[in-house]
């Protein structure tokens, strides 16, 4: 399922700034995902959401902030 959602990330333009695992507590091979990603679009990217949810059993976003610009001197 990992790879399909990433795909869809893919396919969506969504960069994939750091992604994380962690083992889920008493179920053996299953694991959990963090990542922090970098979006130009936000409505590819609500896209992007809707078409990784039926891949996912729990989807949670713990926020949304707009990329930063370097500050030319």
């Amino acid at each position: 399922m990992l790879s399909k959602v990433l795909s869809i990330l893919s396919y969506y333009g969504i960069n994939l700034a750091k992604i994380q695992s962690m083992p889920i507590v008493g179920k053996d091979w299953e694991y959990q995902f963090f990542v922090d990603v970098e979006i130009d679009d936000y409505t590819l990217y609500l896209q992007a959401i809707e078409a990784i949810k039926p891949f996912t059993s729990h989807l949670q976003i713990f926020g949304e902030y707009q990329k930063g610009k370097a500050v030319s001197e």
